[in-house]
């Protein structure tokens, strides 16, 4: 990578310090726009962003709360297998060869499903949607890894978008009969006089409550009420009568003969209930905990509107609040986020495996949480080595590094989110560190996957369409200084130091030099010219400051 880039790494905060948090009505204008449209989807270009402005604020919050593209859900394939039987017809080599291709379907099935979710991410057709989307994955996780029919991945995805804008009670009870969240923590294991509490500790402390709001007594009668529970052979939710346990339970100061949707029910009626959510919600979208006093408002207005997620989201997007100092451009992007971003900024038709691969090596594989608490957000994502990193993938979609450039990374160590203390998850929520990336044993596992999707999409022939001098002169830059300045604002959410500014000045001024054109003559240099400002694009796009929306 560029020295400069090394020297601008060194230098730059990660984050700008806000001011003081204001409750006056603000100046709608591009700054504020930009933030919306980042928080509330996934970036856009100027004329975008200038688009909103023109509209206004509650307008352009209006479309994003009621705008819902068209499109037919995806159609689940369910397992085609051989019954018992059959199989034992066959022989060891035949057996083989059948369960060789019930995995590679299903796993060409959670590839092809994952590119289209990739791409709605990039079409912008319904930004709000897929970024809410990606929040109750994280909240409600399941992992390809553990689930291993993609059948149960993706109705759980269908549910999720179901109510993603919905209402969080029906997501709920929805969750509550999933196939994925059953396997995923163990469900099928739940019977009458041998509860497993995975399920149920994972529904207070997690999906619902918090830690605190609960007792271990409440976790084991739960538990109970949800024996029985479970997925049958063709991948969908069965409910065994014979194992549950129909005696009286009583959990969170209630008794009665309970069933898994008394759960429901009960569990949503808690006090804590409306807050945990309204705070999981906030701290997503605006990158911090909301104050005491704010929280309290958001509560109580989540339980008078009975958990409807729509007016919730319009009141945070038009509260003041959302827009102060100390939030605008100072949340760290997660890798899903900052793979979509880039292709929307730039104006490019990623290929949606590229994203989702890009996403991976950087720590977040898509339907595939490290562990039952999720993605952490905020800073965990950064570390000198994944920062380094997502300047590579960046430099790949402007066409300046190579994939092997992007792998050959021999340094980096990455690691997923660490797991909690939890005893009854200790074995699910591991840590798992992938190995430094070895050039002669090659990768393994996800690395590996997300490898061989990058060097698919370059056999293609793929390559970024972009033309930075066309969009350079009809912002009207053509000296250094000008283009250094509109190539900032078009891709970066948040201004960058003075000092910056001059270091890009000197590499482009450098750059320029080298091709025997004057300053304000850029653009006669061509293709050459194009491959200069795609590198000036490289070195912003490898900021701290591009890290952050």
């Amino acid at each position: 990578m560029n020295p400069l880039l090394f020297t601008l790494l060194a230098t730059l905060p990660l984050a700008p310090q806000g001011d003081a948090p204001s409750q006056t009505a603000i100046h709608w204008d591009a700054r504020h726009a930009e933030h919306l449209l980042n928080r509330a989807g996934f970036g856009a270009r100027r004329a975008q962003i200038e688009a909103a402005v023109e509209k206004g604020m509650a307008t352009c919050v209006d479309e994003l709360i009621e705008k819902r593209a068209d499109v037919d859900p995806v159609l689940i394939q369910r397992p085609e297998e051989p019954s018992k039987r059959e199989m034992r017809e066959l022989d060891a080599d035949q057996r083989r060869n059948v369960q060789r291709e019930v995995r590679e379907r299903d796993r060409r099935q959670l590839l092809e499903y994952t590119a289209w979710s990739m791409g709605r991410m990039q079409s912008g057709e319904d930004p709000l949607e897929e970024r809410m989307a990606l929040f109750w994955h994280g909240v409600f996780t399941s992992s390809s890894d553990r689930v291993e029919r993609s059948c149960m991945i993706l109705q759980q995805d269908q549910l999720i978008r179901d109510q993603a804008l919905g209402n969080y009670g029906k997501l709920l009870e929805g969750m509550l009969k999933d196939p994925a969240l059953l396997v995923y923590l163990d469900n099928q294991a739940n019977r009458k006089g041998k509860p497993n509490e995975n399920l149920a500790r994972e529904l207070l402390e997690l999906f619902s409550l918090g830690v605190g709001n609960y007792t271990e007594a409440d976790i084991k009668e739960i538990a109970r009420a949800l024996t029985g529970r479970g997925v049958d052979g063709h991948g969908l939710y069965s409910f065994n009568k014979g194992a549950h346990d129909t005696g009286e339970k009583t959990f969170l100061g209630q008794k009665g003969n309970f069933d898994g949707d008394d759960v429901a029910r009960i569990v949503l009626a808690q006090p804590a209930c409306p807050r945990y959510i309204a705070r999981r919600i906030i701290s997503y979208l605006e990158g911090q905990e909301p104050s005491k006093e704010r929280l309290d408002e958001y509560a109580a207005f989540l339980r008078a509107s009975d958990f409807e997620l729509k007016p919730f989201l319009r009141k945070l997007f038009l509260d003041p609040a959302f827009y102060r100092e100390d939030v605008l451009g100072a949340r760290v992007q997660g890798p899903i986020e900052f793979m979509v971003g880039l292709s929307r900024r730039l104006g490019l038709e990623t290929p949606p495996m590229v994203v989702a691969a890009g996403a991976s090596l950087l720590g977040q594989r898509p339907f595939a949480p490290p562990n039952v608490k999720g993605w952490d957000e905020g800073e965990a994502w950064i570390t000198t080595s994944s920062l380094m990193q997502r300047g590579n993938l960046a430099g790949l979609l402007l066409g300046v590094v190579q994939i092997d450039d992007v792998i050959r990374a021999d340094d980096i160590e990455m690691s997923d989110t660490a797991a909690g203390d939890d005893p009854t998850m200790k074995e699910r929520d591991a840590l798992r560190t992938r190995k430094p990336l070895d050039k002669q044993a090659g990768l393994k596992g996800a690395g590996s996957a997300a490898y061989q999707a990058l060097r698919r999409v370059q056999d293609s022939g793929w390559a970024p369409n972009l033309n930075f001098s066309a969009r350079m002169q009809r912002a009207g830059a053509s000296t250094d200084a000008q283009i250094v300045a509109s190539m900032l604002d078009d891709l970066l959410a948040v201004p960058a130091p003075a000092d910056t500014l001059e270091r890009l000045e000197l590499f482009l001024g450098n750059e320029r030099t080298l091709l025997g054109l004057r300053d304000g003559h850029l653009f006669d240099g061509g293709y050459g010219a194009e491959m200069v400002l795609r590198r000036l694009a490289h070195l912003v796009l490898s900021l701290p400051e591009a890290q952050l929306d």
